[in-house]
């Protein structure tokens, strides 16, 4: 990709933005993000009632970051299509992606982890109607040729804040040195990653975003890096944080506790102060983080835990 006519690109799309269309996109907003859950089915009444709940807010989408289902629950069409159903009934957009319950671990419910990805592209990016991103405005990945398979990759725009959904799995990104075509995937789907990543970066900066939200499923150890499977992930984003100075946030899941930090450090070991992570929940808690957008704030980003009222 040329770059240079990438950035003027988008430089000329912005500029051209009628000045009622600039002031809507400045307003501040919410969402609500969860995520590993619900795990089983005890949690699962009290986590439709949270969504239920939540459509009488103002929220303007569900943001939900993997791990629809326990490791130990099967890996069935069954399972899949009741989240299905619950977000193609939400009133809003639900920007998800995928956990590693979801498929990496189905081997250890006899199914294959594979098959099983290609099954949740199918259920949950195929059909428009599901998630309803159009209303975002998406731009997917897959609309390169060379990348037509990751549906699930995506960003958007909101109020100068660039989203970019990143398909980054636990158990090691399915970084499985043991299985061939674990492997294959991963090396694949990394490079996917890694591309996207910077075209999305490239974008963020050409748009002159007041921000940027990272949102990955995994939690990549951000404090020492050590897994090799989120090697790649951490290097594109280092590199991007040498070059922007605005606020970037990272909402992933993973390992189920809730925590706003800024745990990413520099080579030098000086931390970087424009960036913070927020791990959401997850089982056995059933609750979220209402997220705010406040272009007027310097830091952009705050964050209140959202519970299902008694």
């Amino acid at each position: 990709m040329n770059h240079s006519i990438f950035a003027a690109t988008i430089f000329s799309v912005v500029c051209c933005l009628s000045p009622s269309l600039a002031a809507e996109e400045e307003e501040g907003f919410r969402f609500l993000a969860t995520g590993d859950l619900p795990y089983t089915p005890e949690q699962d009444l009290p986590f439709r009632r949270l969504l239920k709940q939540s459509e009488r807010e103002d929220f303007a989408f569900l943001m939900h970051v993997g791990d629809i289902k326990a490791q130990s629950m099967p890996c069935s069409d069954e399972t899949f299509g009741k989240i299905r159903d619950l977000f193609r009934t939400y009133p809003k957009p639900v920007v998800y992606t995928p956990g590693d319950n979801e498929w990496t671990d189905c081997h250890g419910t006899g199914s294959d982890p594979i098959e099983r990805l290609g099954k949740l592209r199918e259920l949950f990016f195929h059909e428009t109607s599901t998630l309803r991103l159009s209303q975002l405005q998406t731009v997917h990945q897959s609309r390169h040729t060379q990348f037509s398979q990751y549906v699930e990759n995506y960003r958007f725009q909101k109020s100068g804040v660039m989203f970019i959904v990143t398909h980054v799995v636990g158990s090691g990104n399915n970084m499985r040195t043991a299985d061939a075509d674990a492997m294959q995937e991963f090396e694949q789907r990394n490079t996917a990653n890694t591309a996207f990543l910077n075209e999305s970066f490239a974008a963020a900066q050409a748009s002159d975003a007041s921000g940027v939200a990272l949102v990955i499923h995994a939690n990549p150890d951000f404090e020492k890096g050590e897994d090799p499977g989120f090697t790649d992930f951490l290097a594109t984003v280092r590199a991007f944080l040498q070059e922007y100075r605005r606020p970037v946030i990272c909402i992933h899941g993973d390992t189920h506790y809730y925590r706003i930090d800024q745990p990413f450090r520099r080579a030098t070991g000086k931390l970087w102060l424009n960036f913070t992570r927020m791990e959401v929940f997850g089982s056995p808690n059933v609750a979220g983080v209402a997220v705010t957008v406040d272009p007027a704030d310097p830091l952009l980003f705050q964050f209140r835990p959202y519970y299902l009222e008694q």
